[in-house]
This record gives structure tokens, C-alpha cells and sequence, in this order.
């Protein structure tokens, strides 16, 4: 598990479901095509680049693109 930021009293605790994709900045430009949202936009981190979308009914999942070999 790889926190995004320091934790906050204003999120509680959750689980997350984070799908792979082969690129995170097309998937992110389709699901705000497609009516969902883009929670948090496309960043890099160690060896991933990741972002937090939504769906149309609001249900919060992570979307992450692997950067580097295994």
C-alpha cells in the first residue's frame, strides 16, 4: 500500500481498488470524456504513474500505469 499523502481527519479510513492500465493519461482524459471525474490527476511516483478517478455514480477507485521494468 502506498499512501499519496499525509493522513488527514477529513478522510477516514478506506480501501481503495486500483486497477493496472498501460496508460494512465489516456485512461484519465476517457473516464472525464465518458462522464466520470478526475479525482487526483496523473502523477509519478516510484516506479508507477498513477491517478484517482470516479465513476458517473461517484464510486472512487486509483488507475496505475507501471514506469518501470519488473
Amino acid at each position: 500500500m502506498a499512501p499519496i499523502g499525509d493522513p488527514s481527519a477529513a478522510v477516514p479510513p478506506h480501501w481503495n481498488v486500483n486497477l493496472r492500465v498501460d496508460d494512465t493519461d489516456a485512461m484519465a482524459q476517457q473516464a472525464s470524456e465518458l462522464g466520470g471525474q478526475v479525482i487526483l490527476p496523473p502523477l509519478d511516483t516510484p516506479g508507477f504513474r498513477n491517478a484517482v478517478l470516479a465513476d458517473p455514480q461517484g464510486a472512487v477507485f486509483s488507475i496505475s500505469q507501471l514506469t518501470t521494468g519488473p
